[in-house]
């Protein structure tokens, strides 16, 4: 028996040792690592064990596992070699061997070797354990081989259906090569076997997250809790889907859990916490969590925009700009969030700053998450607010767009058309703004102020009869909009104390067009309700005499015609 180690590996393995001394680690502690993809921290646990005991070829055997798995092929090259050294032609110095064969690339000459081993490890759960862990893992050039593992695994079941490791490594070769099914019984059988043990359930736990059986996954969290409070894995896994599935008041219950009891609490589980205690708007633990986790690393100065945020929420105005100010000029350009700009946006308009760089933080927002549209809506207030109807028109219309809901298309759309109307410097304005208006008369038929509007936009789009008025082609021309009036009256006239002064508009345009179109029987039955409404209007009075034959248009010049203005 060889006890002695080569030089190389005495040095490599006692650096290592004394890089990464803590607290004493197990065979279990590996088995979670390895389970979990670990490799750093199952480097960690089988080195010591290696320096603890220097002959414990299964140790060496999982520490080149996790070197190879991690891609370091030397070093794991170093753990295999170490491995022979302390038994060559024993099981285990076999495999090491074959492992060795497998990092150059000798597959056939590495299952000769194993072959080898058979006679060995007719009664060695471990070692036959060992044989099929060989193809669990990447080795060089080799990738997993996931079916001949489980065929060696099931040999070791067969010696020992009772072999924790056995069945937690079967477990893993399942669920990583997505058998969730086959995965699930062999991590059950390995919970009956160690039923105090949390890593099975919490593996179990894993299926049925990659199953997406939600309730099934978060059972088993809780189980994996209730065996031991302190899991850390367990309570992080359970903190972090809750978050993520928008389970507000969950989730923050579960990152209080996890900060207060994990056995392992890291500035990543405070500072989720941090983000639920804003979220649920516990906003004085949230401004303490972070001055605490600043204190710890003043790196994550990120966590600043919790208590900018906090600040808008509780109307204090001037902190808040004041902390996302110094936050902007501290923070890297890649920590920024959507969020950062929609609420610096929001604190420069309460405290009066540029309206228009307040419009340019929600288009920065927007555009790194084009999910925040609905903030097109503020731009579009702000524009407005600025008379800047134009530029109003085409934020509310990128809101519009984006609109699934019909009574928030119907008001978006009103917006955009009143916009639209109102842009002066677009020749095309009232075109648009009829098109707008003409998606309020197509969701709500039965609402008076889109054909209302409607009709204003339309009107303005009518022939000027007054450049030519013995051009009959004007005339022919002329009622773009006497549908949308005469639609208009239909629906308003019910109420005609409310909507009187529109009606008057309608009822002038409605005679005024019934007389040019020469439909005088039409023309005089509006000139009746419209002298009802206002018995002295103009409008309806000149016309009235013409078509009573005491008056005609002098001068070619046309009655007052109406529409709005």
């Amino acid at each position: 028996m060889t006890y002695l180690l080569k030089k190389e590996v005495a040095v490599l393995f006692t650096a290592l040792f004394l890089a990464f001394s803590a607290l004493a680690q197990t065979y279990q502690d590996g088995i979670v690592s390895m389970q979990l993809g670990r490799w750093d921290k199952a480097i960690q646990i089988y080195t010591q064990l290696t320096q603890k005991d220097p002959t414990d070829q299964v140790s060496w055997l999982m520490l080149g596992s996790a070197y190879a798995a991690k891609g370091e092929m030397d070093k794991a090259k170093v753990a295999y070699e170490a491995a022979v050294n302390v038994k060559p032609d024993a099981a285990l110095g076999l495999i090491a061997t074959a492992r060795l064969q497998m990092l150059q690339g000798r597959k056939d000459e590495a299952e000769a070797t194993l072959k080898k081993v058979d006679k060995l490890a007719r009664k060695d759960v471990t070692a036959r354990r060992m044989v099929g862990e060989s193809f669990l893992y990447p080795i060089g050039n080799i990738k997993p081989d996931f079916a001949r593992a489980e065929e060696e695994l099931k040999k070791a079941v067969e010696l020992s259906a009772k072999d924790f490791a056995t069945q937690m490594a079967l477990g893993y070769s399942f669920l990583e090569r997505g058998t969730g099914g086959q995965a699930a019984v062999h991590y059950e059988i390995a919970s009956t076997i160690e039923p105090k043990n949390p890593l099975p359930v919490f593996m179990l736990a894993k299926v049925y997250y990659y199953a997406k059986l939600n309730d099934k996954y978060l059972a088993n969290l809780d189980k994996a809790i209730s065996l031991q409070p302190n899991y850390s894995d367990a309570l992080r896994a359970k903190a972090e889907f809750l978050y993520f599935d928008k389970q507000w008041q969950k989730a923050l219950e579960a990152a209080k859990a996890l900060v207060n009891n994990a056995a392992e609490v890291t500035i990543d589980d405070e500072a989720l916490l941090a983000n639920l205690l804003y979220i649920n708007k516990d906003c004085p633990a949230c401004s303490a969590l972070v001055e605490k986790i600043l204190k710890k690393d003043p790196s994550r100065n990120y966590l600043r925009r919790l208590q900018a945020y906090c600040d808008y929420d509780n109307g204090r105005f001037q902190e808040g700009l004041q902390i996302l100010e110094e936050f902007f000029q501290m923070v890297k350009p890649d920590k920024v969030l959507p969020s950062d700009y929609e609420y610096l946006a929001k604190l420069q308009i309460k405290m009066g700053r540029d309206t228009l760089e307040a419009i340019r933080n929600y288009e920065k927002a927007i555009e790194m998450d084009p999910s925040l549209w609905p903030m097109y809506n503020d731009i579009g207030k702000l524009y407005y607010g600025k008379k800047d109807y134009c530029n109003a028109a085409k934020a509310y219309q990128a809101y519009l767009d984006s609109l699934e809901n019909a009574q928030e298309r119907v008001n978006a759309a009103y917006q955009v058309g009143i916009c639209h109307y109102f842009c002066a410097s677009d020749p095309e304005h009232f075109e648009k703004a009829e098109k707008a208006f003409a998606i309020i008369t197509e969701l709500a038929p039965d609402a008076p102020i889109g054909w209302l509007w409607r009709a204003k936009s339309a009107s303005k789009l009518e022939p000027d009869l007054q450049a030519d008025p013995q051009d009959s082609t004007l005339i022919e021309k002329y009622g773009v909009a006497q549908p949308f009036f005469a639609r208009y009256v239909e629906v308003a006239a019910s109420d005609p104390v409310k909507n009187k002064k529109d009606l008057i508009t309608s009822y002038e345009y409605l005679v005024f067009y019934y007389f040019l179109k020469k439909q005088d029987e039409m023309a005089r039955e509006h000139i009746a309700k419209l002298l009802a409404l206002d018995p002295e209007n103009p409008t309806a009075l000149e016309i009235q005499k013409i078509l009573q034959g005491e008056t005609s248009p002098s001068g070619g010049k046309t009655p007052k015609k109406g529409g709005g203005k």
